[in-house]
């Protein structure tokens, strides 16, 4: 018991820092925002549904005093623990690596979306209308951080003229940035779950050569039809295509990185080496596309030779 008492004030502890960072750091709070997940996921699989649960809410209610002014921050971040705590109970349950991520992602997803109609009527609006607020007030505060920064007065104001065009166009996008968001931390979170539970000696989910993983082939034509409505097609429809593009351009980074791995493994690529690569393709988007591209022509040309040793999507 007093082993469990430790463990939850430890991983409340751990939770409330990276609540409190993505509250006050922009740029590093993002990453600590995105891996909030995986200490829940850890702390779930170790002490069970009802202690981490405790663990959770006691860390949310200390996230509540500290961002009570920032309602839509605290609700997203309470979107990310939902999301370690269903991550962590799938895990038990050893389905496929793709039905453990898109279970809690749609379950979070369900459930943010209703969560977002609620506090959009508490504040008198739709929806739509918090949501459009929230992005805009976050423009003015990286505006306001540019100048803090001692940016070029010219980027400011280049930033400042353009800001109804960019939240327009960051409105437009809500959609896919929001589900690509959720599934991409809810991929990187289990990565780094299993090394942190095999490191604690706990069990690991086993979903084999996770650098075998292909899409399955018929997304091509999913990605054909959204580029010809972006294309040609008028909105509602240009809408539909430009987000769907985005949600499978992610689907198909994992397939590039699962084949840049592949090679590193043959290959014995130094891990050093590896962290740097990944590193590059986190942080510049040029490398992120050339991976996207490598996942998407994969499907013709196998650069793992897959098919030929008998593999197939999904393996």
């Amino acid at each position: 018991m007093a082993e469990n008492t430790r463990d939850i004030i430890t991983g409340a502890t751990i939770l409330v820092f990276c609540g409190t960072v993505s509250l006050y750091f922009p740029v590093f709070g993002f990453l600590c925002f995105l891996l909030l997940p995986l200490p829940v996921i850890f702390y779930r699989v170790k002490l069970g549904s009802g202690a981490s649960g405790a663990m959770v809410i006691l860390a949310l209610g200390f996230i509540w005093i500290i961002g009570s002014k920032n309602t839509v921050d605290v609700w997203l971040m309470l979107c990310m623990l939902g999301l370690g705590f269903a991550l962590g109970d799938v895990l038990e349950r050893n389905l496929s690596v793709e039905k453990t991520i898109a279970y809690p992602c749609g379950l979070v997803l369900a459930g943010g979306i209703a969560a977002l109609f609620l506090l959009g009527n508490a504040a008198g609006s739709g929806p739509w209308d918090l949501t459009s607020a929230y992005v805009r007030k976050n423009l003015e505060m990286t505006a306001a951080a540019y100048k803090t920064m001692d940016m070029p007065e010219r980027s400011i104001q280049l930033l400042t003229n353009s800001m109804d065009r960019v939240h327009y166009v960051v409105m437009r996008l809500m959609p896919a940035m929001a589900v690509a968001g959720l599934v991409f931390s809810a991929w990187a979170n289990l990565l780094l779950a299993r090394l942190a539970l095999r490191a604690g000696g706990l069990r690991q989910p086993d979903f084999g050569h996770l650098n075998r993983w292909q899409a399955p082939d018929m997304l091509v034509w999913a990605v054909i039809a959204c580029g010809l409505l972006m294309l040609i097609a008028g909105e509602p429809l240009s809408f539909i295509g430009i987000n769907g593009l985005i949600l499978l351009m992610l689907i198909y980074l994992f397939q590039g990185v699962a084949v840049v791995s592949f090679y590193f493994e043959r290959k014995q690529v130094p891990l050093f080496l590896r962290i740097l690569v990944y590193a590059f393709i986190a942080v510049q988007q040029i490398f992120a596309l050339v991976v996207i591209g490598l996942g998407f022509f994969d499907t013709w040309a196998d650069f793992r030779r897959l098919r030929a040793q008998g593999g197939g999507p999904g393996e």
